[in-house]
């Protein structure tokens, strides 16, 4: 989930590129909602998402989705505090903005990308 659209479709066209499926979303509720449809190994989130913010966002996640899945918050602060909230609602990880294509690749290097079936 990526509010910047720019960002968005790069980051898209990128996972693609590497043999993902890839879903986006540039807020919470259209993330939620497309959920029900699609069964990630990963999801990115940023924090800082319009209406309903990141944190709240992985709550959600956490209750409907099972707990295999994979949470990576995005931000733009890497301070403690921030860490730490991401921690308590359920992140796995936490990455900074921005975020360079050796970190991704780091967080999907246990998922296999899907043939589409």
């Amino acid at each position: 989930m990526e509010d910047n659209i720019d960002i968005a479709e790069l980051s898209e066209q990128l996972l693609a590129d590497w043999g993902h499926q890839v879903m986006t979303a540039g807020n919470g509720a259209d993330a939620l909602a497309k959920l029900s449809a699609f069964s990630p190994d990963v999801v990115f989130i940023d924090i800082g998402l319009p209406g309903m913010n990141g944190y709240e966002v992985a709550q959600r996640i956490r209750a409907t989705l099972p707990p295999s899945v994979t949470l990576v918050a995005l931000s733009g602060y890497g301070q403690e505090e921030h860490r730490q909230r991401a921690n308590e609602v359920g992140f796995n990880r936490y990455l900074v903005k921005p975020v360079r294509d050796e970190q991704l690749a780091a967080v999907l290097s246990n998922c296999r990308p899907r043939d589409g079936g």
